[in-house]
């Protein structure tokens, strides 16, 4: 009998209960099947549709939010992050990002929310670890539009606020920019809330690390295109239909490295651990699921061109490290105000 090749992946749906409060309202494992002929390793997956819940929101926008394809599902949850500066001819896709709260918190690798500082376009404005989009430079992130009800396309999210953290180090060289210190490859925005009353949809988060031999999955825009503008409309680009697949690379964690910040062993910075897999460079920043598909363990972080050993940052350290105004992603998750889930149980 050949090896089964599909995988799972615990797919929640949120929306506001009637005092406010955000609440999982349902969830639903989806079964991931590769297309016929993928490498098992590294695919696209077959669309099929999907109903998330047999109990529907009284918020319609919420119902638009839970039935589709369930590469639409993933995609209000696995995010390409994008960026232009005005007057460019190309939206560049610069990453992946996953939403962890129904308020709009989301995570990413620290290097992409620097790309526009180490590849050299638009400007950047540095707060200490805060980091904002300056003038003419947009930076933010594409959530998708239900295309069964007739709204194709994609909304963009510009990042509202960014956080990551290590220190700039000055170079005596006048010709030598700053250099980034990092002390994780974690990194925390926030973008707007849905305009509706909607909930994003998060995915759910592990304080748990990683173990040697587990089994982990990466979700990501691996092979997105930078998207041609065809035209400025009232100062914001206008593109055609482009093509955003998520691509999935499976494999095995080899090595932990919980001590990296200290020991330096390993390229990706702070706590981090390796795995054999495939992960082009636009898959920096996706989500890194463990336990079966259950929950999130990291973040994409460091990969070699080639070869199939990545790095991934963990999460679990992160979640501790102060945002803006001092708060932390654990506090805010045990606080319960922005829909942040806490996911329990064995080896969860």
């Amino acid at each position: 009998m050949a090896a089964r090749t599909d995988i799972g992946i615990l797919k929640s749906l949120w929306g506001r209960r009637p005092d406010g409060q955000w609440a999982i309202t349902d969830l639903k494992g989806l079964i991931l099947k590769p297309v016929a002929g993928s490498d098992p390793g590294f695919f696209r997956f077959e669309r099929q549709m999907e109903l998330m819940t047999e109990r529907p929101s009284r918020n319609i926008h919420d119902v638009f939010r839970s039935v589709g394809s369930n590469d639409f599902l993933l995609a209000q949850s696995i995010l390409p992050v994008v960026a232009w500066a005005d007057g460019e001819n190309a939206v560049r896709c610069i990453g992946t990002a996953y939403l962890i709260s129904c308020t709009g918190y989301l995570i990413t690798a620290a290097h992409v929310l620097l790309d526009p500082v180490e590849r050299g376009y638009g400007k950047v404005v540095r707060n200490g670890n805060l980091l904002e989009p300056g003038p003419g430079l947009h930076m933010g992130v594409f959530v998708p539009l239900n295309p069964m009800f007739g709204a194709r396309g994609y909304r963009f999210f510009g990042f509202e606020r960014s956080c990551f953290w290590g220190t700039w180090e000055g170079s005596p060289l006048v010709h030598v920019d700053d250099q980034f210190r990092y002390q994780t490859d974690v990194a925390v925005c926030k973008i707007a809330e849905m305009p509706t009353g909607a909930a994003h949809q998060p995915l759910g988060l592990s304080l748990l690390p990683v173990r040697a031999g587990e089994r982990v999955f990466a979700f990501g825009y691996a092979l997105m295109d930078d998207v041609p503008i065809v035209e400025y409309r009232n100062g914001a680009p206008v593109t055609r239909e482009f093509d955003h697949d998520i691509w999935v690379s499976v494999g095995e964690v080899m090595n932990v490295y919980a001590e990296n910040l200290v020991t330096k062993e390993v390229p990706a910075p702070g706590p981090s651990f390796d795995f054999r897999a495939k992960i082009p460079g636009k898959m920096s920043g996706a989500p890194i699921l463990g336990a079966d598909g259950a929950v999130v363990r990291g973040v994409v972080s460091r990969s070699f061109s080639g070869d199939t050993h990545a790095f991934g940052s963990m999460l679990g350290p992160a979640l501790h490290l102060p945002l803006w105004e001092g708060k932390t992603l654990r506090e805010l998750m045990e606080r319960g105000s922005e829909g942040i889930a806490k996911v329990q149980g064995p080896g969860l």
